[in-house]
């Protein structure tokens, strides 16, 4: 299986990557951090609707190959402001240029915050699964946390997460029948 988990935390080490990696350990994959790429705001040119491919010249270029390859995609993302971080939604926009190109891949999310916005967050990240017609494993793994390694505190998660790998096993297991 090949999986992509993909962080938006800009934190080192983060509670959201904390949780990423128990995911992927019962998954395995490729685990990046959206913080160490070069990714512009979509500047709504509107150009990948006719080209079908975006004309901005960054670190999505990188991206692209990966999800394209990928038959599972985990999105992982700290709660902003009631939202996914400002990393998560850039690249989130930016994946507009490949619209239809993820169609029944499986999308697993998950989000950590402190007790407010964890619902906003996921709800924006499955509508990303949505659009692409890609398929939510589950509705998605919720951690609470604020302090750096604060999530290893939230057992609840911890097992969500490692249910979130199995379930993206089970489902995968489905398609290949």
């Amino acid at each position: 299986m090949k999986a992509l988990f993909i962080s938006g935390s800009p934190r080192k080490r983060s509670n959201t990557d904390y949780l990423l990696e128990i995911t992927r350990s019962v998954t395995g994959g490729k685990f990046i951090k959206l913080s160490d790429y070069d990714i512009n705001p979509c500047n709504s040119c509107r150009s990948c609707l006719k080209l079908r491919k975006c004309v901005i010249k960054d670190d999505m270029e990188l991206i692209y190959p990966m999800l394209l390859e990928s038959e599972v995609i985990v999105l992982g993302s700290p709660v902003y402001f009631n939202n996914v971080s400002a990393q998560m939604k850039a690249f989130m926009d930016r994946t507009w240029c490949i619209r239809g190109k993820l169609r029944n891949k499986i999308g697993g999310a998950i989000v950590v915050g402190r007790r407010y916005g964890i619902e906003s967050a996921i709800t924006a990240i499955n509508a990303f699964f949505l659009k692409h017609e890609m398929i939510p494993a589950n509705r998605g793994v919720c951690g609470i946390a604020f302090e750096e390694e604060e999530i290893q505190n939230d057992l609840e998660a911890i097992n969500a997460a490692r249910e979130l790998g199995h379930r993206i096993k089970e489902l995968e297991n489905l398609k290949l029948k």
